[in-house]
Formats: structure tokens, C-alpha cells, sequence
């Protein structure tokens, strides 16, 4: 998908003819710049378990994949696994089995320890489920997402125990969670422990669990079915070099199967994991190929051969001596991290982890939260975690991780870098900014405007030296509540309103009231805003804008351009979820069903977003000539008939805005035209075909149907639900974008500087004045919302 400036994708041609060499290579070397060195000072990964892959891995991962063997099925049973890529998998996973004290153990390569999980909990809900139990997981609130994934695949009912202050399961919690599940007639029991925790590289009492479900079973003998997996992802390529005593594998006999992950301390490419098994447990997965007859316990079938090669040399080229000196140098790195966090907050709360190269602090500024850019910087993600020393109390913590990769100049860096986001956290802190005290909105006056407009500046505002979209290093993501930078919005009655009423102005400074995003002019009938010369830049809808606030309803957006000329009227018919709305344009008209546009503050920062969400987007353009109206675009990208999420999650906006639409259709006809074309008839060449759905603001899920003249656009939503209704309109006439465009007045406002409150407030009020006159013909129909 192509990302547009508008915010959002579109498909991409398929090349009608292939591209050269030089260019292809053009074009990967960009996106090759486009991602950080291992070794760049700059930007390191020290929130998330990253390494640069061993040479070794590399040159048999690219040599190997030319030959493109498929490991399909497993191949660690006595006679199989005998030639090729498959005896390469099944000597790695000998060799593994060795290092985690196993025996003679099954198992497989997987893409990662998630798929490993997923396939481990498929083997014990069979097994279990086979021998009559009601089958229940239980695992640490704190364990990795893929757990949760795959109860939910697998349809397995998953109980999350609360981290206390060890910040890992005890095992009390898991003796009271099973007896619980059995006291409820749960008798088969799945637990998930993990070895080396991704926030704070932990590990579970392992032994001690297993010893604990063993002893349930023996105690309740064909009652109670008990099954122990270990995600040992993140610890499975550091506790055998740094704690080689940590009970954490199949040294227990409770312990049932292992996943691992050595693309991570491993030191191998993406993306390679494997699972670790006790023999006779693959059968419970077993499926024969009915067309191949080959037999397979995996979850995704064909796997490729070169990942077992790269594995197996990647193991042999390194050895237990190698991978102990690497482990060792990542623990004097964590060292390095807890001193350099040390020296930037003396009071921080750090917890480095006893085996594993991970260390985690609490900072001791008010809040405890780093800065937006550090984290982006370092990709740190905080936690609130219970206070290790106990008492109650939860602290947000941030965990930094010492990889393979990591270089002694990169740690320099990061250290500098904490000093002066942590001093300046405090400074924010001691002058009184930052504390959370004090209103975002000063006064009622714009407090009410705020509910009439999905627009955030009344509150959150660019920090200081970062409000220019043209200096380097901008980020339209980045922003600070005003009560933080001490510019809540100011207001003050200016006078009596034309109409009547109260004529209030508002600005971050009514000294200067040009020069911080915004200044509004408000009366109960109406308010209009003027963007300052930064945010004239950014903004896609213009410079200037004025919402209309009519009975019932409708409301109506007027915006302008900066140099004062009319640029479009949105006429919204309000519903319980968004607006159904006609936008004006002199030369178009654009029908929006079921939008929805809010703002969104991303977790942990001050970060916001803004998405739009539309279900059907119907733009009519007018174009020179008597050309008859034709469809120049339709995208059927979403079905209305599934439920799907309006808007994406928080954590999932990356861009501003953000755009979705279900439906798109561009048609455009001459202004010379004359007659009528049907909307059904214009589909029925396309993808769509004759019947267009939509999910409508006012009518819910309906059909969209209507006719293209050439005196307007006209549509009609009938909703699908029952009783059937009338169908709800939405026309208007070509013409009135134009009338706008000439009747309604003009502000330049390309040199906020020179404007003067008096100016604004006159332009505000003919502009309403003319748009009630001339703004609502009786030709135009707002899904019902009247005129």
C-alpha cells in the first residue's frame, strides 16, 4: 500500500514489465538507509531483546536458502531426519536438548517462540482434552502476548495472576490457581512460566512450579491432568552461560515442553525459534496429509531448510565457551547501563536483573516518565510494576537491555543523553510546569467550543522550539498539554454580537493573540478560528475556520484558504456514531457516509493522533466540457456487512492524520452536461457492482442509492434494518460552491501579524451573516437534519 500525504493507502500497479537491476537495487538501498546501523550512536535498541545476527548465521542462511529445501514435518524421532536441511534440524535440536538437560526430546523449528507457545498449548489442550478434562491456562500477568494469542486461537479459557513485588509467579499463586480451577470442576491444567521476562529478565520458579503440579497429579490420579510449558525465549540463550545452576529447563520432570527464541540471544536471523518437547507428545498433533501422506505436527507445514543450516552452524561455530563470553560481556554492559542511569538519577529505582543483561529503573521525577524523543530514540517502552522493596505501591518502569550488539560509544551516548532528559524533567518539575494541577481549557467560553470540534489545539500545544514544521527534527506527534507549558487558552468578552448575545475572543495570549496556533471568535451562534503561519502549514482543510452552530442536528464547517477565498462548506447531519455530510467545494461535491473523526493521545506520551473514519466517500467532480458523468475511481477496500473497529488502536497510529474509508468513488462530468445518470447504472461497470452498503451515522447499515444531474448530486440511504423506514436524503446543488465562493467574504491572513481582534471579529460576522443569507438554499437536504 502507498501512504498518501492525506493519510491514507492506496494499491500500487502491479510492474507491467520488470525493473532493471540498477533500479531495483536504487530502490533497496533507500529503504537500507532508511533503517539504523547495529553499531549507530543514535539510535539503539535498548528496550527490546535486539542483536545484530552472527557472520556465520548470515553467510549459511544465504548460502542455503539458493537451495530452498522445505523441513516439512519433524524430524527428531529415532530414523528420521537423515539427509540434508532435516538431519542439520534434528542435529541442531539434539544439540539443544543437551544444553537444557533433556534427553531424548521431539520437537521442531518454529518462526519465533510465539509460534512455539502456540504449538505447545495445542499439544496439551489435545491431550488433555482427550482424556476428558476441561482444560484451563494459567500464567503471569507479566508473560509475553503470544500466550494470550494463543489461548485465544486455541479457544482455552487463560487465567493471568497479578505480578507482585518478585515481579514474577510464586509458587503459592499457582498451588492456589489450580486448586481453584479444580474446586470449579477444571481439571486439566495448563501452566505457562517464564524464563527470563522481556520487561525485567526474571525467570519463574520453575522447579518449584513443576514440582508443585506433579505432586497435584500424583495426588488426584486420573483426576487432575497437569502440563508445564516454559517460554524461555528471551533466557534460553542466557541462563545455561550465565547461571548454568538455574533449574529453569528439563532438568525438572514437571517441565513439559520449551520454547526458544534464537534469533535473540542467539545470535540468528530473523526469524527462527524452536519448541522442545517430551517424547510421546507430538502424536497429540498428528495430522496425515491426505493427499501427500505425509505425516505433520507442526503449525505451519512447510518451513524452510536454510533457518535449520544457519541454526546448526551458528551452535557449532559459537559453542558453549563462545556463547559464554558473549553473555558475559552483555551482563558488564548492563553494569554500564545501571551506572550511567545511576549518575543521571541518583534517587532512581533500579532493579538489574540477577542473570540476565537487563536492568530496570523507576526515575524519581514527578511522573516518572522519559521523554517522547528518548524513548523513540531508544525504543523504551515503561511498565507500571509493583515497588520490588513491597508496601503497595506501583512505580513506572523502564527496562534497558544490554544485547550483543551493544557498543561501549552507543552507551556513552545513551548516558548523556538521560542526563539531560532526566535534568530537564526536573527542572520542569521545580518551576511548577508539569504537575498535572491547573485546567488544559481556562474557560467555559472555549470549554464549550471544544465539544462542537474533534480539533485538540484548545489544549495541547507543540513544545516550545518544535512549533515550525520547516526546522529539523519537527514532528507533528509531539506535543504538550498547555497546562504544562503554561499557555492555557485566555478569554475575554469583546462585546454584544450582531445577532445578539455575548461576542467572546479567545487565544493562548489575548496580548498576542497571533502567534500560538489559534485565535477564535465565539458567540452562541457560531465561532471561527485563525491558525497561526505554523499551523497554516499543516493544516488540510485551510486557514481559516468557522463552525455554524444550527438547531437540531446540523452543523456546518466553513474553511477558507490563507489568502481569504472560500475553499469548501461541511454540512454534517449529526448521529450517534459521527456525521453523514455533503462538502461543498466550488467544483465538486463530496458525500461522506458515516464518518467519524476524533483525536487520540498514544499511550505514554503526550502524543496525539487524529483519524478519520469513513464508511462511504462519494466526490462528484465537475470538469470543463459536456463530457456525461463517468466513474474515474472505485475502491470497495472494507465490508460493510462484517463488524469491523472503527478507528485503529492507540498504539497503532503512526502518522497524522490518519484516513479510513470502506467505500471510495470519484465521478466526474463536464459542466456543460445536461441530464441524468443513475448511481447504480455509474457502479455497474466497477468492482462495487449495482449495490452500494454503507454503515450511516443516521441510518445505520443501509444501501446507497441516488443519481449524478446536471443541477446536483442527490442520494438516498435506505437502512437494511427492521421495520423499514423511509429512505434518509442527502442533495445538493452544483452550483452552491460557486455562490459561496463569491458571496462570502475574504481575510487574508497569510501575515497573521498584521491582523488586527477588530478585523477578525468583522470578518467573523459578515461571514455569518452571509452564510445564514445565502448558505442554506431549499434545495439542499441534510439526511433529514432540515435545512
Amino acid at each position: 500500500m502507498g501512504d498518501l500525504d492525506i493519510g491514507w493507502a492506496v494499491p500500487t500497479a502491479f510492474p507491467e514489465t520488470g525493473w532493471s537491476r540498477a533500479l531495483v537495487d536504487e530502490h533497496l538501498e533507500q529503504a537500507r538507509r532508511e533503517i539504523p546501523a547495529w553499531d549507530d550512536p543514535e539510535q539503539t535498541r535498548l528496550g527490546f531483546a535486539m542483536a545484530a545476527p552472527h557472520p556465520e548465521a548470515v553467510r549459511v542462511l544465504g548460502d542455503w536458502s539458493a537451495l530452498n529445501t522445505n523441513n516439512v514435518g519433524t524430524h527428531t524421532r529415532f530414523g528420521e531426519g537423515k539427509a540434508g536441511t532435516r538431519r542439520l534440524e534434528k542435529e541442531a535440536l539434539a544439540v539443544l536438548a543437551g544444553l537444557y538437560r533433556g534427553g531424548a526430546l521431539d520437537g521442531h523449528l518454529t518462526g519465533g517462540a510465539s509460534e512455539a507457545t502456540l504449538a505447545a498449548l495445542r499439544i496439551a489442550r489435545n491431550l488433555l482434552r482427550a482424556d476428558g478434562h476441561q482444560v484451563r491456562v494459567i500464567t503471569s500477568d507479566l508473560c509475553h502476548a503470544s500466550v494470550g494469542k494463543a489461548a485465544e486461537i486455541l479457544d482455552l479459557d487463560l487465567v493471568r495472576l497479578p505480578a507482585g513485588p518478585a515481579w514474577t509467579l510464586t509458587r503459592e499463586q499457582v498451588r492456589h490457581a489450580a486448586q481453584e480451577a479444580m474446586a470449579a470442576g477444571i481439571t486439566g491444567i495448563i501452566v505457562v512460566a517464564t524464563a527470563g521476562y522481556y520487561n525485567s529478565g526474571f525467570a519463574d520458579p520453575v522447579d518449584e512450579i513443576a514440582a508443585d503440579l506433579r505432586d497435584l497429579a500424583f495426588q488426584h490420579p486420573g483426576q487432575a491432568g497437569c502440563f508445564l510449558h516454559v517460554d524461555a525465549a528471551h533466557g534460553g540463550f542466557v541462563f545455561p552461560f550465565t547461571a548454568p545452576d538455574l533449574p529453569f529447563d528439563f532438568r525438572s520432570p514437571g517441565v513439559h515442553s520449551m520454547a526458544v527464541d534464537p534469533h535473540k540471544a542467539g545470535l540468528m536471523p530473523y526469524s527462527c525459534g524452536a519448541l522442545l518437547v517430551r517424547k510421546g507428545l507430538l502424536e497429540h498433533v498428528t495430522r496425515i496429509d491426505p493427499h501427500t501422506r505425509i505425516p505433520d505436527e507442526t503449525v505451519l507445514g512447510s518451513r524452510p531448510g536454510a533457518t535449520a543450516a544457519a541454526l546448526w552452524a551458528t551452535l557449532h561455530t559459537l559453542g558453549r565457551t563462545g556463547y559464554t563470553a558473549l553473555t558475559t560481556r552483555c551482563l558488564e554492559h548492563r553494569d554500564q547501563l545501571t551506572a550511567a542511569v545511576r549518575a543521571a538519577d541518583p534517587d532512581a529505582l533500579l532493579v538489574p536483573a540477577p542473570h540476565a543483561p537487563v536492568v530496570s529503573a523507576a526515575f524519581s521525577h514527578p511522573g516518572g516518565r522519559l521523554p517522547p524523543e528518548l524513548c523513540d530514540r531508544y525504543r523504551l517502552v515503561p511498565l507500571s510494576l509493583p515497588d520490588p522493596d513491597g508496601g503497595g505501591e506501583t512505580h513506572l518502569f523502564y527496562h534497558f537491555y544490554a544485547s550483543a550488539s551493544l557498543t561501549d560509544a552507543q552507551i556513552t551516548a545513551f548516558a548523556g543523553h538521560l542526563a539531560d532528559a532526566t535534568a530537564q524533567a526536573r527542572a520542569t518539575a521545580s518551576d511548577g510546569r508539569g504537575s498535572g494541577s491547573g485546567r488544559s481549557i481556562t474557560s467555559e467560553v472555549v470549554a464549550d467550543t471544544r465539544t462542537h470540534t474533534d480539533c485538540f489545539r484548545h489544549f495541547v500545544v507543540h513544545p516550545e522550539g518544535r512549533r515550525d514544521p520547516q526546522v529539523p527534527g519537527y514532528s507533528f506527534h509531539t506535543f504538550a498539554h498547555r497546562r504544562a507549558t503554561g499557555e492555557q487558552m485566555q478569554d475575554i468578552r469583546w462585546g454584544e454580537a450582531r445577532a445578539g448575545g455575548d461576542l467572546w475572543i479567545y487565544a493562548p495570549d489575548l496580548k498576542n493573540p497571533f502567534a500560538n496556533e489559534l485565535m477564535g471568535v465565539r458567540t452562541e451562534r457560531y465561532f471561527l478560528e485563525v491558525l497561526d503561519l505554523h499551523q497554516q502549514q499543516l493544516s488540510l482543510v485551510g486557514a481559516i475556520h468557522a463552525t455554524m452552530l444550527l438547531p437540531d442536528s446540523l452543523r456546518v464547517l466553513l474553511n477558507f484558504e490563507a489568502d481569504g477565498t472560500f475553499r469548501s462548506a461541511e454540512y454534517k447531519a449529526l448521529g450517534e456514531n459521527g456525521a453523514d455530510e455533503l462538502q461543498i467545494f466550488p467544483d465538486a461535491i463530496t458525500a461522506k457516509i458515516g464518518k467519524d473523526a476524533a483525536g487520540f493521545l498514544r499511550p505514554h506520551s503526550d502524543d496525539y493522533s487524529f483519524s478519520i473514519d469513513t464508511s462511504a466517500e462519494i466526490r462528484v467532480r465537475r470538469t470543463d466540457g459536456a463530457a456525461a458523468p463517468v466513474v474515474q475511481t472505485a475502491r470497495h477496500n472494507a465490508d460493510v456487512l462484517l463488524p469491523r473497529r472503527r478507528h485503529l488502536r492507540r498504539e497503532q497510529f503512526r502518522r497524522f492524520p490518519n484516513r479510513f474509508f470502506d467505500t471510495e468513488l470519484d465521478i466526474e462530468a463536464g459542466w456543460t452536461w445536461t441530464g441524468t445518470a443513475y448511481l447504480a447504472e455509474l457502479l455497474a461497470p466497477t468492482s462495487i457492482g449495482t449495490v452500494l452498503a454503507a454503515r450511516s451515522a443516521t441510518a445505520g447499515l443501509c444501501t446507497v442509492d441516488g443519481r449524478v444531474s446536471d443541477s446536483g448530486l442527490h442520494l438516498a440511504l435506505t437502512a437494511l434494518s427492521e421495520p423499514r423506514t423511509c429512505a434518509i436524503e442527502l442533495a445538493a446543488p452544483f452550483d452552491l460552491g460557486r455562490h459561496l465562493h463569491d458571496a462570502l467574504p475574504r481575510l487574508d491572513v497569510r501575515d497573521p501579524d498584521q491582523l488586527g481582534v477588530e478585523q477578525v471579529i468583522d470578518f467573523a460576522e459578515d461571514v455569518h451573516e452571509v452564510f445564514m443569507r445565502d448558505g442554506l438554499p431549499t434545495s439542499l437536504v441534510i439526511a433529514g437534519a432540515g435545512r
